[in-house]
């Protein structure tokens, strides 16, 4: 009998501790499960405002490209067309050849100045690449290029062309830009070819020059102008790349998933 009463005291015990054991497993996973979604909202609201933020600084910089653009157009462009017809005037009434000729030569010049002004000042007027798309956008970009620092520059559109979002292809045309704006102005390249590859699932965008290059960790980001390129491409939810090697010219890669958000 007392035999009996211990072994229904120790399965009691055992089933009473099981039972604690198990009421403070399910605590501990709840409490974990809580912590977890704390943290995953806390992450969600800092990546939410830090989102925010550089969507401010991105509108800001948009808001002084649209700016300079229309600047350029209304006023400096107009100023120079002034300019080019008065030469044109002198060219007409005057019967001095030196004069004449060298009048002709400042009209040529006017008119390339002119023609360059407009094309940067498509370029920085973010409706004109939202209205012509992102491939015309940067052929426009390159045309400025080729003409204004004698370098030979070549799109390459491969694949089936699909819009991925005007204020998407805004970010990603304001990378190609920025990145062939640096390698001019610190590699000294001969050549520059820009590849938008419209896979299925993915835009996969190369800058790719022919300069000078650099080695890894040989020059900050800041230096080489990836600051920019960075926000840009968090935005996009998308990866990028820089591989160089000096005297090697330099790539810089970006890779987006067609149907992800910008921001």
């Amino acid at each position: 009998m007392e035999l009996d009463r211990s072994v229904i005291i120790f399965i009691m015990g055992s089933v009473l501790f099981i039972a604690l054991a198990f009421a403070l497993i399910v605590f501990l996973v709840i409490h974990k499960k809580k912590r977890y979604e704390h943290l995953l909202e806390k992450q969600t609201m800092e990546n939410n405002y830090h989102n925010q933020l550089l969507l401010s600084r991105m509108e800001v910089q948009e808001q002084s490209f649209r700016y300079f653009s229309e600047e350029i157009h209304d006023n400096i462009g107009q100023l120079l067309s002034i300019v080019k017809m008065q030469l044109h005037n002198i060219r007409r009434s005057s019967n001095e050849t030196e004069i004449v000729a060298r009048a002709k030569d400042c009209t040529e010049l006017l008119g390339k100045a002119i023609s360059d002004l407009r094309n940067i000042s498509h370029t920085l007027n973010s409706v004109f690449v939202t209205n012509v798309g992102l491939p015309e956008a940067v052929e426009k970009d390159l045309e400025y290029i080729r003409s204004a620092k004698d370098v030979k520059c070549t799109l390459h559109n491969t694949g089936e062309d699909y819009s991925i979002g005007e204020e998407r292809e805004l970010l990603v045309f304001r990378i190609i830009q920025e990145a062939i704006a640096n390698a001019v102005k610190h590699a000294s390249p001969s050549a520059i070819d820009v590849y938008l590859d419209h896979k299925p699932h993915m835009l996969v965008v190369r800058v790719v020059d022919n300069g000078m290059g650099f080695e890894a960790g040989s020059i900050t980001k800041s230096g080489i102008g990836l600051s920019n390129m960075q926000m840009r491409a968090a935005l996009l939810k998308g990866r990028l790349d820089v591989a160089s090697a000096k005297g090697g010219g330099t790539t810089i890669s970006l890779q987006i998933d067609r149907e992800s958000a910008a921001a």
